[in-house]
């Protein structure tokens, strides 16, 4: 009878090993484990349960030694950057294709339902749950993407899905087919800025595939628990995008949103954000805030200095030299003080001007957050390069 359960014991590990050897894309956010497909996200949890659980797609059991980010124990995993692209592109493929639902097929689901979303900039807002876009797709007598239907229904998890959207841009086209005007701009602030600094992003989805792009080549080929993803973005000296953080970060907007966003981009619902005379509206609003800011801060600072030492009968007529150089010198303090506040740093948060650019705030705290970051709305800070040594 011992050898008989030990047997069975040997066969269940064997088939939990075996289902952690499945190649998937890579799951790379977890705000929707806990909405959507609670029964996968449930199994996923509890590894030690019922084995057949175990051979569904997408479980993988992590070590306690990475539940802290300062671990230092990094397990040896094959990373994006260091596999051919095509061998990449087939794997991801093969996964999202067995399952018959690769970027081809998101894309042609979408037009189904897509007249009755709200707008890019709604859906960032508003931050839908996934059971409000439901009963809107619902109540307008359509059937549901799979990324926003349940594991009973044959539903793909929201991130899942979106991954394999950004990883099929990025492999097509690293660089995302800037405009003309994106990229003469782009060149001309790191032109002046000796490299340092880059051109701002205001598109949402522009804004998505840029995060991602900074992380895709260090992203594990294989699955990994969202936790172990952002250790190791953050491992890396890294910034982890909006929609990958933890759902209780103030930043993070869920997955599900992105790829709403992503496929809109280019359609008619996403045309106002393209619009030159929103950019160029925004843009003179900024650069006045930017002026009276240096009037405020600067400027002022020096005269203040002029002008009280007038008051307090300081200043007369046989030292207005030295005076004036002391306001000169207090000037200069200001300058510095004004370059360190409002330059854009590498260290920056990923919501300066909204969790995907200004479109992602309401208009309010939109004018709001461009006026505390004038300088934020026409350039940021160059990310750091990323290290693509084997782990």
């Amino acid at each position: 009878m011992s050898e008989r359960v030990s047997s069975i014991r040997c066969e269940k590990g064997s088939q939990r090993n075996s289902g952690r050897r499945v190649s998937i894309l890579i799951a790379a956010s977890d705000s929707e484990d806990d909405e959507i497909q609670n029964t996968a996200s449930n199994d996923e949890e509890n590894t030690s349960g019922n084995s057949n659980n175990d051979l569904e797609i997408g479980k993988v059991t992590s070590s306690k030694s990475f539940d802290s980010v300062d671990s230092n124990f990094e397990q040896e995993e094959v990373t994006m950057s260091n596999k051919l692209r095509m061998t990449r592109m087939m794997s991801m493929r093969q996964t999202m294709e067995s399952e018959r639902y690769d970027a081809v097929n998101i894309r042609a689901e979408f037009k189904a339902y897509q007249h009755v979303l709200p707008k890019p900039q709604e859906l960032l807002q508003g931050k839908h749950s996934f059971q409000t876009l439901r009963k809107m797709i619902e109540g307008n007598n359509l059937q549901p993407p799979r990324f926003l239907q349940y594991n009973t229904e044959n539903g793909i998890k929201p991130h899942h899905a979106l991954c394999n959207l950004l990883l099929t841009d990025y492999e097509v086209d690293e660089d995302f087919k800037l405009s003309c005007d994106a990229r003469l701009y782009s060149l001309l602030v790191r032109t002046l800025s000796f490299g340092k600094l880059d051109r701002q992003i205001h598109n949402p989805a522009e804004f998505i595939r840029d995060q991602f792009s900074r992380i895709a080549e260090i992203v594990p080929a294989s699955v990994v628990k969202p936790p172990e993803l952002r250790k190791k973005i953050m491992n890396r000296g890294l910034t982890v995008p909006n929609y990958f953080l933890a759902p209780e970060d103030g930043k993070q907007f869920p997955p599900h949103i992105a790829l709403l966003v992503l496929l809109q981009d280019g359609e008619k619902e996403s045309q106002r954000m393209n619009s030159r005379v929103y950019h160029l509206g925004f843009s003179l609003y900024a650069f006045v805030a930017l002026f009276l800011r240096i009037v405020l801060e600067v400027i002022g600072g020096a005269g203040a200095i002029w002008g009280g030492a007038e008051v307090f009968t300081l200043r007369t007529a046989n030292n207005l030299p030295l005076w004036r150089w002391i306001s000169v010198g207090v000037g200069i303090f200001c300058i510095l003080r004004f370059c360190i506040q409002n330059l854009p740093q590498q260290q920056d948060l990923g919501d300066t001007i909204g969790p995907a650019g200004p479109w992602s705030l309401p208009l309010a705290a939109r004018l709001r957050a461009v006026c505390d970051h004038p300088f934020h709305y026409f350039v940021r800070a160059k990310p750091p390069p990323v290290d693509n040594k084997d782990d």
